[in-house]
Formats: C-alpha cells, structure tokens, sequence
C-alpha cells in the first residue's frame, strides 16, 4: 500500500503593504506639481517666449505647451494619490495617451530641419525624428498601464507589496 503523499506546506503570505495615508499622499503629488511645473510648463514656454522674441518664428504656441504640460500634471498628480486604487492603471494609460498625443501634436508642426557642415563632414537632424523616437516611452507607457489595469481586475492587492513596501 502506499503512503499518502506529505501535506503541502501553506502557500506564504504576501508581504503586508505600507500604505501611506492619503492625506500624505496628496501632499507628495502636490511637491511634484513643482518641478513638473518648472520642466513642462514653465521652461518650454520661457524658451518659447524667448526664441519667438528674438524674430524666429516657432510653430507651437506658449497656449498650447502650457495646455498639454498642465493636463500632464493634473492626471500625474492624480495618478500619484491614487496608485494603490484600481485608477492607477486606467490613469496610467491615460497619461501616456496623453503624453503620446502631445508629442503627435508637436510631430506634426515639426517642420524644420538643422543642418551643420564643416569640412568634409555634414550633419543634418530634425527634431520630427527625435519625437518619433521619443514617442515609444509613452506607448510603452500604455501597454504598462493596460497590464496594471489587468492585473488590478484579476487580483487587486497583489502589487501593493510591490509599490509600498512595508
């Protein structure tokens, strides 16, 4: 006759998550309203201002950096408050929607190409390049944001352990 196999030990218990409380966590989103600020809102429309005061005309407008940098802000604050909710993946896909659109936005007034040549060698480079290139962070961003939202649906505590340690 054969023995029954040995028990199965209990499978281990996550690790418990350190949740902060929201009130902190709104605190923490509005410090990193700061230098979202300075970096999406308040620069580019200064070097705007600036390159549009000195005759070169720019075809974005300082209206509309500080449209798409706002909208930035106030879905990235938001999605800071609520990261251990199951918003924080819908908000991450949109984001980076967001984020994608905005460099679509600025793709499609890119125009002007730079070129520089000295000697015998030449360089030429146009900013639409660099945004096509850059535009993979936030599509990368979104399919992140989908499997959060998925994962989230199937089992919603499982990354708290992960996004805050104990």
């Amino acid at each position: 006759m054969m023995a029954a196999p040995p028990p199965r030990p209990a499978a281990p218990e996550a690790a418990p998550a350190r949740i902060p409380s929201l009130s902190y966590r709104i605190l923490v989103a509005a410090l990193r309203l700061i230098p979202g600020f300075l970096l999406l809102v308040a620069l580019p429309a200064a070097v705007l201002t600036f390159v549009n005061s000195r005759g070169y005309a720019i075809p974005i407008s300082v209206f509309a950096v500080t449209a798409w940098g706002v909208a930035l802000l106030v879905i990235g604050a938001a999605q800071y408050v609520l990261k251990p909710t199951r918003a924080y993946g819908p908000l991450s896909i949109a984001y980076s929607s967001v984020g994608l659109l905005y460099l679509y936005y600025a793709l499609s007034l890119s125009p002007y190409r730079v070129s520089l040549s000295g000697g015998t060698a030449s360089f030429a480079a146009g900013y639409g390049t660099f945004l096509e290139v850059l535009m993979i962070v936030p599509a990368l961003g979104i399919v992140s944001g989908l499997l959060t939202t998925i994962e989230d649906a199937r089992s919603p505590t499982e990354r708290l352990p992960f996004d805050f340690p104990a």
